[in-house]
């Protein structure tokens, strides 16, 4: 399908149309854009609860915090 759009000279304005013409050089004619394809969505990234001893530290220790920052236990 081929849409009508208003023609633009170099500067960016609007063409007007030569009425001695039987063109009509005020509209031109073009192709539409073909649509993107959607990119794929991420998949969520499921942290893996492991625990070496069995027993988790104290809450506000500075084990326990670092066993956080290393993604091995969620808060």
């Amino acid at each position: 399908m081929v849409e009508k759009k208003r023609a633009r000279g170099k500067g960016g304005k609007f063409k007007g149309d030569d009425p001695s013409t039987p063109e009509n050089e005020a509209w031109e004619e073009v192709k539409p854009k073909a649509k993107a394809k959607p990119k794929p969505t991420p998949k969520a990234k499921t942290k893996a609860k492991t625990v070496k001893s069995g027993a988790l530290p104290p809450v506000g220790s500075a084990e326990r915090k670092a066993l956080i920052l290393r993604g091995e236990i969620e808060e």
